[in-house]
């Protein structure tokens, strides 16, 4: 009997350990599927995946940018010298001292807390009776003569000031201002100009000066954001005997008398027509603005008519960019060149104009598809600064890309660009 039993038990564990074995062994025999399974996304980097639509749309922009012509219709040679603002820019002088001497006094009265206290307590002591009626009995005198003269000054800068320049402009083409400052700033001789008359001068003889040619100055005011249109025309007069031929250059300045913008007549006026200059901006602030008109060429007199108006026009795309070697894309020439998109429908007529902002350089653009084809290009012959495509018909739904770029290579300048 005991050797019967221990017999099965024999046999048992010998059961037991063959399954175990099996199992084991069948174990270890699917366990390279799953080593092999690790393998799969090495070979998966191999191949590439096929890029949606959208996606591939900017690679063909990228390649048709390329085929631009390198060499585009180069601008004339400019002979002068650029014309710079006669006004400095109001110094900004307010936040330094108030940031300096704000720790000076915080820091002065820690320490003479401890011992130093009992010192200004001398002060009242003194006869401080005395000093103080003494301030009190010299503003009494000063009151009676120079109290009105700040009063009457405010009054003549403010309201006063404002009829003067109407009289000039009604009167004579004013030339002949007494060449004080208007309401506090440095800007000699300003007067209003509005957003209905137009405005006549002459650039002559006794005029403010400077960088040898004639200045006046117009101001007026602005909002943030609001849309204008400015149009300086020269008069094309080529009489012998007091020919007042005038070629117009402007200059707009913010509220603190940086420079927005310049605008020069261009190309136009050969064939004896009135030579104009048009600015399109978008103000930046609350203030007052001011235009400063002057002659491209120094020492240049003449007449002008100046208009400001409202810009109306609605813009699908309006930006202000820059185009550097840093900061824009570049091509293969090393030329940068800056794209702005916009969604547009089939037929639908599309302008689009980039102006140089201070007159830096002469851009050219160019309108593409999604697929990289042109649908137009830069065709304003006479803007130096200026390029212009006008009533371009779209011919489908879809994404469109302008490639601002400049007609002389590696040239860099801040634009503006606006599609409407």
């Amino acid at each position: 009997m005991f050797k019967r039993k221990s017999n099965k038990n024999f046999w048992h564990k010998f059961d037991l350990a063959l399954i175990i074995f099996l199992s084991s062994s069948l174990l270890i025999t699917n366990y390279p599927l799953p080593i092999n399974a690790l393998e799969i996304p090495k070979k998966l980097r191999e191949f590439k995946i096929a890029k949606t639509p959208d996606e591939r749309e900017p690679e063909a922009v990228k390649q048709a940018i390329e085929q631009i012509p390198v060499t585009q219709p180069s601008p004339p040679a400019q002979t002068n010298p650029p014309v710079e603002s006669p006004i400095p820019p109001t110094p900004t002088s307010s936040p330094t001292p108030a940031s300096t001497p704000t720790p000076q006094p915080t820091y002065r009265p820690s320490p003479p807390t401890t011992r130093p206290a009992p010192k200004p307590t001398y002060r009242p002591s003194p006869p401080s009776t005395q000093p103080a009626p003494q301030p009190t009995y010299r503003p009494s005198p000063g009151s009676t003569q120079p109290a009105p003269q700040p009063n009457s000054r405010p009054a003549n800068s403010s309201r006063s000031r404002t009829p003067k320049p109407t009289n000039n402009q009604g009167t004579t083409n004013n030339r002949t201002s007494g060449g004080s400052p208007v309401s506090g700033s440095k800007i000699p001789n300003a007067r209003p100009i509005n957003f209905v008359d137009i405005q006549l001068g002459v650039l002559a003889p006794g005029d403010f000066k400077s960088q040898g040619r004639y200045f006046h100055f117009y101001q007026f005011e602005g909002r943030e954001n609001q849309l204008i249109q400015i149009r300086l025309v020269g008069s094309a007069d080529q009489r012998r005997s007091s020919n007042l031929n005038l070629n117009p250059f402007m200059i707009l300045l913010d509220p603190n008398n940086n420079v927005l913008a310049k605008r020069s007549s261009g190309e136009t006026g050969s064939n004896g027509e009135a030579k104009d200059a048009f600015l399109f901006v978008r103000l930046p602030a609350r203030g007052v603005y001011t235009i400063a008109v002057t002659s491209r060429n120094p020492g240049e007199i003449g007449r002008y008519s100046l208009a400001l108006r409202n810009d109306r026009a609605s813009y699908t795309l309006d930006e202000s960019e820059q185009l550097t070697a840093n900061g824009s894309n570049l091509r293969k020439n090393g030329s940068p060149y800056n794209v702005s998109k916009f969604e547009g429908k089939r037929d639908q007529l599309v302008s689009i104009r980039v102006d140089s902002v201070l007159e830096e350089f002469s851009p050219y653009i160019v309108l593409f598809n999604s697929k990289g084809q042109v649908i137009a290009a830069d065709n304003d012959k006479d803007g130096r600064y200026t390029a212009l495509i006008d009533r371009a018909k779209l011919p489908e739904d879809g994404t469109y890309y302008v490639v601002v770029i400049s007609s002389v290579p590696q040239r860099t300048a801040t634009y503006r660009l606006t599609v409407f």
